[in-house]
């Protein structure tokens, strides 16, 4: 079940496109030719900033009886953890400098392993989440966010769905209006997020159908390896990978 989907695409050393992007955002996406990458393909039918098809997803559930997988919402249709929430730049800085700003801040951060991960629920979507905290994964994240905040224009509000707000505490509520991201800070927890929202009996039977399959992905953890820029190049939605930039270089 995991052959749906296209040659694997690697952005490494692909040429950033040349149109204006509205927005970027830094988030972990899947190393190319490993498990998690193979996965990634399979369960959305994305490959090299493709659309989101859920190609795995009909397949995996069609025994299930299960209805079809909601679409992730969101700025990005691939496997991803946010680390730094989509942005505009603010006046005066520019792509390159970005750019830049990144690939020496990558440069400088080691790579970070989660350790076991596991499938579960978080709110009204289905996650792969790192079973123990890191402190080292916590701090790599919390330096996302304050190293690129001054690139962010706070001008520009982010347009939060009005349903998972309900669900912020307070102090959710100040961070996503300060970062545009309510996970952050002492609230970050690395997570994948595998669904749009669903209902806790649809998230419980399409975990069941998933468990055999991420099995060994989650037994393993992952490493994150790289920091990926995410950009809509010509203002297009949604967001696609730009280029990951090793860490420690």
């Amino acid at each position: 079940m995991l052959n749906h989907a296209a040659v694997e695409y690697d952005p490494q050393d692909a040429p950033l496109p040349r149109q204006a992007c509205a927005r970027y955002g830094i988030s972990f996406t899947p190393k190319p030719n490993t498990a998690l990458a193979a996965f990634s393909r399979s369960w959305f039918g994305y490959a090299g900033g493709g659309s989101t098809l859920h190609a795995f997803s009909g397949a995996g559930l069609s025994t299930h009886g299960g209805a079809k997988v909601p679409a992730m919402p969101g700025s990005y249709p691939g496997l991803h953890a946010m680390l730094k929430a989509p942005f505009a730049l603010r006046p005066g800085k520019g792509p390159d400098a970005l750019r830049s700003r990144l690939k020496s801040f990558a440069k400088r951060r080691k790579p970070v392993a989660t350790g076991p991960l596991t499938l579960t629920r978080e709110g009204r979507y289905l996650v792969l989440r790192a079973e123990q905290v890191d402190p080292a994964l916590d701090w790599l994240a919390a330096q996302c966010v304050s190293g690129f905040d001054g690139f962010a224009d706070d001008r520009q509000p982010v347009q939060p769905n009005e349903r998972d707000v309900r669900t912020l505490n307070p102090y959710q509520r100040l961070l996503l209006e300060s970062f545009g991201d309510a996970n952050v800070m002492s609230e970050f927890r690395f997570c994948l997020r595998l669904t749009g929202p669903m209902e806790p009996a649809q998230i419980e039977q399409v975990a069941e159908a998933l468990a055999p399959v991420l099995e060994h992905i989650c037994s393993e953890g992952i490493e994150i390896d790289a920091l990926s820029l995410l950009g809509d190049p010509g203002g297009r939605s949604p967001l696609r990978l730009l280029k990951r930039y090793p860490l420690g270089g």
